[in-house]
């Protein structure tokens, strides 16, 4: 997996955020400045699962995390437009009955919803997971307090971590699907949406 070299400074910010017993909260946030080609997405687990389990480098594994969380973002903020379209027809429909198209509207966006948040439980779970799994990596790590710049791009993980983190790389590899799934359905959904209520105001 090709990662830039001028990114190998925040790459070890990660390592020293990991080391001092960060919060998953604190080393996503650390991870949210290194820049990932989303467009490589299924290529970048591809590759690192035709790795052997001694070529398992940090960087790669990190860099699918980061992958992930962007992923996540983008849909995130259709979730909250998709959010805020439920509620205004709802409120269209408060004190009147809904016409069909309004029913149906308001029973796929709730499905959806519900898609996205069960998505989102999926990811923190295996945020958390290989959060910890990384963590016991550099706690059994001796030579951990030698990480520099220089020599971050070499560091790989054990077999024995690698064996822990390969079932979670799978669910991670599930998120990320089915983020791609949902991020052009949510965008047509919002727009019909937004001609419903167009028309409801009218």
């Amino acid at each position: 997996m090709s990662t830039s070299l001028d990114q190998n400074p925040l790459f070890l910010s990660v390592a020293r955020e990991i080391q001092g017993a960060g919060s998953t909260g604190r080393i996503l946030e650390k991870l949210s400045g290194l820049q990932v080609d989303d467009s490589k997405g299924q290529e970048m687990f591809s590759e690192i699962r035709n790795k052997k389990d001694t070529a398992w480098d940090f960087r790669s594994v990190v860099s699918l995390v980061r992958l992930i969380q962007q992923n996540r973002q983008s849909v995130s903020h259709s979730y909250e437009e998709a959010m805020a379209r439920y509620s205004k027809v709802n409120n269209l429909t408060a004190k009147r009955k809904a016409n069909e198209e309004e029913v149906r509207l308001k029973q796929t966006l709730t499905d959806y919803i519900l898609k996205i948040e069960s998505n989102f439980e999926r990811n923190d779970r295996a945020d958390e997971s290989i959060v910890k799994e990384i963590t016991r990596f550099f706690d059994s790590l001796e030579s951990a307090e030698k990480l520099s710049e220089s020599n971050i791009a070499s560091l790989n993980l054990s077999p024995k971590s690698v064996a822990q983190i390969g079932p979670i790389l799978e669910k991670y590899e599930e998120c990320y699907q089915e983020y791609s799934k949902l991020k052009p359905v949510l965008g047509r959904l919002i727009r019909i949406a937004d001609y419903i209520i167009e028309d409801a105001e009218g």
